[in-house]
């Protein structure tokens, strides 16, 4: 039996608990919410020191440590391991055979060991945990390889893991096997980040190419990315740009150039497209964000290209995801009463269309005026406008204007039992420096007042309390409602420029009809939808140039079915022609071993695209990715991409295919390290 002086300094400490039946101590089997438990074989207590031996596992604040023995100081919180030593601390894994430790301060002196922190691999020398977010290595090698002779490596003198996120490190130098291939005298780096890509492949618009990009950087907040892509049909490109991210701010800087040594592979010279591209091939991109305080924020983006076509060509999924590249700088302030925002736009490259503006808007949110039953609800811009065409357009002339709009409506919300009525009366006025010029060209005012009347009303019913496979409990809300809309413009459209939805406003006389309905369910204890329906259509009191008296059928339908599958739907019915102008439907779904999503836009007479995406085993040692395009208004099949992976060790090669509508088919080979599949090469394939 231990002596009874150890009892006080046991509730001093807070208390060892769950000892083995082998220690043959009279102490109860659980303490709850005490900085340490410890199981072991053998158990002694001498000169205010616990020595566990034997199969020792020990929790000490929100680190678990296991070894062949341990020492402790209850009082002072310090711990001396030997042996076999597993080291657990959150997302960190360190194995060693000798370690000192201060459960108390966090901090510690570990001796050579192996430490790993997803996905990185590290054999160091010397660890010292010198804060509670920092750990200070010596002599240390990093590795995403598990092998003992790794595919690549980083060997630094020395390092700082802080927040078990970055790594900071002195005179660093890359190995490929044992072979080094380049020093840096600073390196600071995220662990979850690649630091380098490389895709092989042949193309017939690129002829075989090789892309690199390798990630360094240069600050703690600013990293350098450069991209060599070689194409054997094309020459040389180079890219060099900047990441930056703060607290506050997050941005990049983006420049890449090639002296194209066949710049008409697409697009002939006769082409318009291609009398505006020579043989000088690049683009230059910026943008970033900063967050200034809580309540404003600045939001900018550039881009200048060369030509028309050089996203299309070398930087393909970002010309995707938008032909024409934005120019703006918007600066934003708000709060739960205001909001502003001054926005530039300015066209930067003269091949394409755009209204360039230059503006400054101020909104006031519904709001409550002082203690009356009255809310008011404002929004309000100053500009100038300018219409411009792209340099080949020799039909249309440009054509400008400074426009001041003001909306502002006033709202009476009233309840009667369940009937919800929010009467309001409006007025918009809006001016114009200039008009168009057949009417004279000169100064107009527009007036726009309007009246209107919402009433809608909410039912529930709960219609089960069971646990299925959408959630916990199902209830149904309805919510029929009705909005009469009464606007009357003091001049027509056909007098004004134009510019935005802004300057096509006219006369209304309509009501707008709708019926919701949402299921809701429980997820996770919380209240989640699991379907929400809207259908409302515009009954028009006056026609106004219509044929009918309703307007389409339309629905706007969100559908978590699960926390993994989601499903959107929008769109319109013509009930007169039974036909379907518009409708745009999307669904996902995504679990461990299939990553699944399908959209179609189909627009009567125009086009009828399906773009599915499919990822298998995305998380395995073998995964497949599959892309296509395909519109059948016309029979075209646009795009169609495949592409296999495999992971040996810690590298992860990829061999696929891209075909295009255009004739244009590329296979490609590449390499990178299996601990960020995510990475890909700068080419934007």
């Amino acid at each position: 039996m231990l002596k009874s002086s150890f009892i006080p300094c046991l509730l001093i400490a807070g208390g060892w608990v769950l000892f083995s039946s082998a220690a043959e101590l009279d102490l109860p089997q659980e303490i709850p919410d005490e900085p340490f438990d410890i199981q072991a074989n053998r158990l002694e207590y001498t000169n205010n020191t616990l020595i566990a031996s034997g199969g020792v596992t020990g929790r000490f604040e929100n680190v678990m440590i296991r070894a062949d023995q341990i020492k402790a100081n209850p009082e002072t919180g310090d711990l001396h391991a030997e042996g076999d030593i597993l080291f657990e601390r959150d997302n960190v894994l360190w194995q060693g055979t000798e370690l000192d430790y201060n459960y108390i301060t966090q901090s510690g002196l570990f001796g050579p060991s192996s430490f790993y922190f997803e996905p990185a691999h590290m054999s160091i020398d010397h660890v010292e945990r010198v804060a509670t977010n920092e750990y200070l290595l010596r002599g240390a090698t990093f590795t995403t390889c598990p092998k003992d002779s790794p595919h690549i490596h980083v060997r630094t003198k020395e390092a700082r893991l802080v927040d078990e996120q970055y790594i900071k490190a002195k005179g660093v130098t890359f190995y490929v096997g044992k072979v080094p291939v380049m020093y840096v005298p600073y390196w600071r780096h995220k662990l979850s980040k690649p630091v380098f890509t490389f895709k092989l492949g042949v193309g017939s618009e690129w002829g075989a190419y090789a892309l690199t990009t390798t990630t360094l950087p240069i600050t703690e907040n600013v990293d350098s990315i450069t991209d060599v892509n070689l194409y054997s049909d094309r020459g040389v490109g180079i890219g060099q740009g900047f990441a930056w991210e703060t607290p506050k701010a997050v941005g990049e800087f983006a420049a890449f150039y090639l002296k194209d040594q066949d710049p008409y592979s697409r697009y002939d010279a006769t082409d318009p497209i291609g009398q505006q591209i020579g043989d000088d091939r690049y683009r230059f991109k910026f943008e970033h964000i900063q967050n200034i305080t809580d309540t404003h924020y600045l939001n900018t983006k550039w881009n200048y290209l060369s030509d028309p076509a050089v996203l299309e060509e070398f930087f393909k999924r970002e010309y995707r995801n938008s032909v024409q590249p934005e120019n703006y700088l918007s600066w934003v302030y708000g709060n739960s009463l205001v909001g502003s925002e001054a926005f530039v736009n300015k066209r930067l490259n003269d091949f394409y269309d755009n209204v360039d503006r230059a503006e400054y808007s101020a909104d006031l949110y519904r709001t409550r005026i002082g203690n009356s039953p009255f809310y008011l609800q404002s929004e309000n811009a100053i500009g100038h406008l300018e219409r411009i065409y792209a340099s080949t357009n020799i039909v249309d002339t440009a054509y400008d204007s400074t426009r001041i709009d003001t909306a502002n409506t006033l709202l009476l919300p009233q309840r009667y039992g369940f009937l919800s009525l929010v009467p309001r009366a409006s007025y918009r006025g809006t001016y114009y420096s200039k008009t168009d010029a057949i009417n004279g060209g000169g100064e107009e005012l527009r007036h726009l007042p309007g009246a209107g009347l919402e009433a809608s009303f909410q039912a529930t019913k709960i219609l089960s309390e069971q646990a299925r496979w959408y959630g916990k409990g199902l209830r149904h809300k309805i919510e029929p409602y009705a909005d009469y809309i009464y606007e009357n413009a003091s001049i027509s459209t056909n007098r004004l420029l134009q510019f935005d939805d802004t300057d096509q406003l006219g006369d209304e006389n309509k009501v707008k009809i709708g019926l919701r309905n949402v299921l809701q369910t429980q997820r996770d204890g919380h209240l989640a939808r699991f379907i929400d329906i809207d259908f409302y259509t515009h009954y028009l009191v006056e026609k106004n140039g219509a044929q009918h008296d309703f307007d389409f059928l339309y629905v706007d339908t969100r559908m978590p079915l699960t926390k993994r599958t989601m499903i959107d739907m929008e769109g319109a019915y013509d009930w007169y022609a039974g036909k379907v102008p518009f409708f745009n439907t999307r669904l996902s779904h995504a679990q461990n071993e299939v990553i699944f999503s399908l959209e179609h836009l189909y627009q009567s007479g125009e086009r009828s695209l399906w773009t599915p995406r499919i990822d298998l085993f995305p998380k395995r040692n073998t995964s497949f990715e599959a892309y296509a395009r395909y519109d059948d208004n016309s029979n075209d099949l646009q795009e169609v991409a495949v592409i296999g992976y495999k992971n040996f060790c810690c590298m992860r090669y990829g061999l696929g295919c891209h075909f295009y509508d255009d004739n244009e088919v590329s296979v490609m080979f590449s390499i990178g390290l299996s601990a960020f599949p995510e990475a890909r090469a700068g080419s934007g394939l």
